[in-house]
């Protein structure tokens, strides 16, 4: 989908051939398209962009400059934003990352030498303990590890699952409950539920919500609302609601993944979109702000990040 945490070197995406047909005009690098759509089971996916392309036009920026409030609120993220950047733009942490910032309270020297990594969007923190799911782009790297502060516990459930070669999502449902997304083929949203003992925490999988088009890659939960990002390279993506209601992101984000969800005020949904990183000349990021009120876009413009 998009950059790894890992060291590899990630084989080209369906996206990159068909970039490459694109600028070179080479019908090989359209074969190999074709041929990795077929291989990789992901036909009914590239149907289902090709669809919203043409049924779903890019939301309109909604915003009120009479409002004084909503302007007041929109400098306000905007000021946050900036202000915290480093935060924001956080998407995928190495054991190295995840050691500096949580090394002290859990033992992440205790995550196998396997474990790949994690999108900082897998990552939540339920009773006396750390949950996390694997990210990477190596062959399988789908493991959910329960780290406490002396203890690393690792589950396994979807390692033997074809089509599941990551977990892009994990967050707190209810109070014994979680919501697991996961990706690459497969991309399904599933229920886990959860206990606390003396010992930690204990998670299993439950149920499965929904069996396609649900790999989101951010969710977020504002006044008992869920809702959802797609990740969706160079095709149309949007946030959806658990009851599937759907806000396709304005232009620039029409066509870029979610990297992250930020919330504020326990109304306004913050989006961070990109492009693949080595998906033309260059990683475009783009703010998006969704009032989950007006259930409007306001904001949305790209932005620079640090490297």
């Amino acid at each position: 989908m998009h950059n790894s945490v890992s060291t590899m070197t990630p084989m080209p995406s369906i996206s990159e051939h068909v970039v490459k047909f694109k600028e070179t005009k080479n019908p090989l690098y359209l074969l190999k398209a074709i041929y990795l759509i077929l291989r990789r089971g992901r036909t009914h996916e590239l149907l289902y962009g090709i669809y919203c392309k043409w049924i779903h036009r890019p939301s309109i920026v909604v915003a009120d400059h009479s409002n004084t409030q909503q302007n007041k609120s929109i400098k306000s993220i905007l000021d946050d934003f900036h202000d915290n950047i480093l935060f924001y733009k956080r998407e995928f942490l190495s054991k190295a990352q995840l050691q500096e910032i949580y090394g002290d309270r859990y033992a992440i020297d205790k995550l196998p030498t396997n474990f790949g990594g994690t999108r900082a969007e897998s990552i939540i923190e339920v009773g006396n303990c750390l949950v996390m799911g694997e990210y990477d782009m190596t062959p399988k790297c789908s493991k959910i590890a329960i780290l406490s502060k002396n203890d690393c516990q690792i589950n396994d459930y979807y390692e033997d699952k074809s089509g599941i070669r990551h977990i892009h999502a994990i967050h707190i449902y209810s109070d014994n409950s979680i919501l697991v997304a996961t990706g690459d083929r497969l991309k399904v949203l599933d229920l886990w539920s959860y206990k606390t003992t003396s010992s930690g925490v204990q998670i299993a999988f439950k149920k499965r919500l929904k069996r396609f088009l649900a790999g989101y890659t951010a969710i977020s939960n504002i006044g008992g609302d869920f809702y959802f990002g797609t990740d969706f390279s160079a095709r149309p993506n949007y946030i959806e609601m658990m009851n599937g209601k759907k806000f396709f992101f304005p232009e620039p984000a029409y066509t870029q993944f979610v990297m992250n969800f930020h919330t504020y005020e326990d109304r306004y949904l913050l989006s961070l979109n990109s492009n693949l990183a080595d998906f033309g000349d260059e990683a475009i990021k783009t703010l998006s702000i969704f009032d989950t009120k007006t259930q409007q876009f306001v904001y949305c413009e790209k932005v620079e990040l640090p490297e």
